[in-house]
């Protein structure tokens, strides 16, 4: 049992190096979405927003700034002003955390806050994702410089 656990925390260790005082991933290939790919803290929120770029469509707006890092990170403010109900909210958000996570690999580098624009409830999955796809296209044609 012991010699199990010792094997699986040195496997762990292999796949994760220390980035700021953060453990973050060492490949993005890996198919999950861990805290370290996550804007948590409003502070991490705010560095966005002081110097970001906007991308946006009728669908969704990215507020995007280059960060130091070689992972992207992502972070979702879906305002209930703009979706009234819970169940949109999180449904829109599941979607978000999924296209970003198939595309972390494109997205290296970069910090982005998603926001939902009104009437997305009306909207099916596959149209939304296509949208957030169509401005994930466009962050890459600009090249963000990071600052």
């Amino acid at each position: 049992m012991g010699r199990d656990l010792q094997q699986l925390s040195d496997g762990l260790n292999d796949s994760l190096t220390l980035s700021k005082g953060h453990l973050a991933p060492q490949s993005l290939e890996n198919a999950q979405f861990s805290k370290s790919f996550r804007l948590l803290s409003p502070k991490q929120f705010q560095f966005v927003f002081e110097k970001a770029q906007k991308f946006s469509n009728r669908h969704w707006t990215f507020i995007v700034r280059a960060n130091h890092q070689a992972f992207p990170r992502l972070g979702l403010a879906i305002a209930k002003k703009q979706l009234a109900k819970s169940v949109w909210r999180n449904r829109v958000k599941r979607l978000a955390r999924e296209t970003f996570r198939q595309h972390k690999q494109a997205l290296s580098g970069y910090d982005i806050v998603v926001l939902g624009r009104r009437g997305m409830q009306e909207v099916d999955n596959e149209t939304l994702r296509k949208s957030f796809e169509h401005l994930i296209r466009q962050l890459k044609k600009r090249e963000i410089k990071v600052q």
